[in-house]
């Protein structure tokens, strides 16, 4: 996947950062509302409606900001972490015989 230009990149980023925290004060709003007024916990229903919505942009966000700087980063973290290096090293090197 092509990764999207920098400044695009940076307002998922702030988005994502926004929404989260709107999540955040939202349901922690309702809640407080909920706790005070002492009815049945009706606050569980915009919490998972929204929830679903957050989740769904954080999968997106993830999506569009993952290149593959981010994958070699993350790929070398993993074998300097691993104990059988060897077998990540010959998956590497079947890889590369595969990919000219």
């Amino acid at each position: 996947m092509k990764s999207p230009p920098a400044a695009w990149r940076d307002r998922l980023v702030r988005g994502f950062r926004w929404h989260a925290w709107c999540f955040l004060a939202f349901n922690f709003g309702l809640t407080a509302i909920n706790i005070a007024t002492g009815r049945p916990w009706w606050a569980v229903w915009p919490l998972l409606v929204t929830g679903l919505v957050v989740g769904l942009h954080y999968i997106l966000f993830k999506a569009f900001t993952i290149d593959e700087r981010w994958a070699e980063e993350r790929a070398r973290e993993l074998m300097l972490k691993s104990y059988d290096r060897s077998h990540i090293e010959s998956i590497r090197d079947r890889q590369q015989q595969r990919d000219p």
